[in-house]
């Protein structure tokens, strides 16, 4: 098993407003490499292995939902060259990951939710 970078340019898992922001789907896909038993469980679903874990998490409501319904958020990443955006979940909790963030990843801003509303 490897471990999980975080607040890394390749990073699946960041900080960001004082709370843990995962990258979706990479962050399913990763899962599902490390456990690979799942696609048997998701092939009875008829569904992709990452899809049946994303809909497994978000069952478990541990992230952040807004009042129109949607969970995905998109945050711009700020880098030398550019800037770039990728879609994840906020945890309403940050602390039953990562118990004491020191900081927040600089060159990482939530923008928006998937339907460009702003928080």
């Amino acid at each position: 098993m490897q471990k999980l970078i975080i607040n890394e340019p390749q990073a699946l898992i960041h900080t960001v407003d004082d709370t843990i922001f995962i990258v979706t789907p990479g962050i399913f896909m990763r899962y599902v490499m490390e456990f690979p038993q799942v696609q048997q469980v998701a092939k009875t679903e008829k569904t992709p292995a990452w899809r049946y874990m994303q809909k497994a998490f978000e069952k478990l409501r541990y992230h952040k939902r807004l009042e129109d319904g949607y969970s995905i958020w998109t945050c711009a990443v700020e880098g030398p060259k550019s800037t770039k955006k990728v879609h994840g979940y906020l945890f309403d909790d940050p602390k039953m990951l990562i118990p004491d963030i020191v900081y927040n990843n600089p060159y990482l801003q939530v923008v928006a939710n998937i339907n460009n509303v702003i928080p």
